[in-house]
């Protein structure tokens, strides 16, 4: 799954159903800056922390009880790794241009 920034600014998850992949991609370099500062903090380079509740609205599934459960089981999955952050509720994802 995907969190898209189209040119426009408009945010959107994408590929919701894929629960082995996070990121974000931008159709426009350097959008991320700017449109994701209601939902996100900057982390190393090319990276964001993302509020993974924000992350729920945006999939338009948040009263899909069986998906939500996936999106936390593949946050639960990848903490070890450094790209989720549990108590914070967060998750970690490049960004990459579209």
């Amino acid at each position: 799954m995907y969190l898209l920034i189209a040119a426009n600014g408009k945010l959107s998850l994408e590929d919701s159903d894929n629960m082995r992949a996070f990121s974000v991609v931008e159709e426009e370099s350097g959008l991320a800056a700017t449109q994701l500062s209601a939902i996100a903090t900057p982390a190393e380079e090319q990276h964001h922390w993302l509020d993974a509740n924000a992350v729920v609205e945006l999939s338009g599934r948040k009263n899909d009880q069986q998906w939500v459960a996936g999106f936390w089981d593949m946050l639960a999955k990848v903490e070890a790794y450094g790209y989720s952050d549990m108590e914070k509720k967060r998750v970690k994802a490049h960004v990459e241009l579209a």
